[in-house]
């Protein structure tokens, strides 16, 4: 299983879409844990005017993503 971190914030509907598309994913490929944008800085520094943010390893998907785009992102 690849874990992934899914940046998000308060009442964000990218974020709810977001989630969504993790969760379909979650079951074969991947579990994701879900960070406010506001508990840490750097988070709140980088990617308070792109979330959803999707972070795996060293690397970073900034939305808009689908699944297709989540998958590469992990090979």
């Amino acid at each position: 299983m690849k874990e992934v971190i899914l940046v998000t914030g308060k009442d964000c509907h990218l974020c709810e879409q977001a989630k969504d598309l993790l969760t379909e994913l979650q079951e074969d490929q991947l579990i994701f844990i879900e960070k406010d944008v506001y508990s840490k800085r750097d988070y709140l520094d980088k990617y308070w005017d792109k979330i959803p943010v999707i972070l795996f390893k060293d690397l970073e998907l900034l939305w808009p993503f689908n699944q297709d785009n989540i998958k590469d992102l992990l090979l």
